[in-house]
C-alpha cells in the first residue's frame, strides 16, 4: 500500500475530509500521544485476516505469521475513544489465549444469570454512584436517630 494509500485510509477511520482538516482535530493530536493507534489502524488491520465481529462492532484479526502471543488482536469500532471493556467475554478468551474457540464459529455454553457485557459507564452519567456520593440524585440520610412524634389525638 502505497502512502496515499495510508492517508486515505487515515481519512476514512477518521470521517474527515482533507488532510488539514485531520492535522488540526483532537484525533491526530490522541494518535501522537497514543502511538499504538496508528500502528493498529495503518499496519495491522490490512495485515492479517478478519476473524470476526462481536455486538459492538468491534473487529478481530488473527495473523500466524506473527510472533506468538502478538498474532491477534482488535481494532475497536470506536477508533478514537476506545475501551478494553468492549471487548466481551467470548472474545477475551480468544484474544488472550485462554482458548482456541472462535467465537463466531463456536457455541458457548451460556450461565442462566449472564447479562450481555457492555462498556463500562465509568466518567458518564450512567456511572454507578453509591447512596454517600455526590452525583447521587437520592441523597442519603445522615441523621443517626429520628425523633419520636407521638399521634395527635383530635
Amino acid at each position: 500500500m502505497s502512502v496515499s494509500g495510508y492517508i486515505g485510509r487515515l481519512l476514512d477511520v477518521s470521517n474527515k475530509k482533507s488532510l488539514a482538516s485531520f492535522l488540526g482535530s483532537w484525533e491526530f493530536g490522541k494518535m501522537l500521544l497514543d502511538g499504538n493507534l496508528a500502528h493498529n489502524i495503518l499496519f495491522r488491520g490490512p495485515s492479517g485476516n478478519l476473524v470476526g465481529t462481536d455486538y459492538h462492532g468491534n473487529k478481530y484479526y488473527e495473523n500466524n505469521t506473527h510472533t506468538y502471543a502478538r498474532r491477534r488482536w482488535v481494532v475497536f469500532a470506536d477508533k478514537f475513544d476506545y475501551n478494553i471493556t468492549s471487548v466481551p467475554p467470548e472474545w477475551h478468551g480468544w484474544l488472550n489465549y485462554i482458548n482456541d474457540y472462535n467465537p463466531t464459529q463456536h457455541k458457548f455454553k451460556e450461565p442462566i444469570y449472564q447479562i450481555e457485557a457492555y462498556v463500562t459507564r465509568t466518567g458518564t452519567p450512567k456511572a454507578y454512584n453509591p447512596k454517600g456520593s455526590w452525583f447521587n440524585p437520592q441523597k442519603r440520610n445522615w441523621k443517626k436517630y429520628e425523633d419520636w412524634a407521638p399521634e395527635q389525638k383530635a
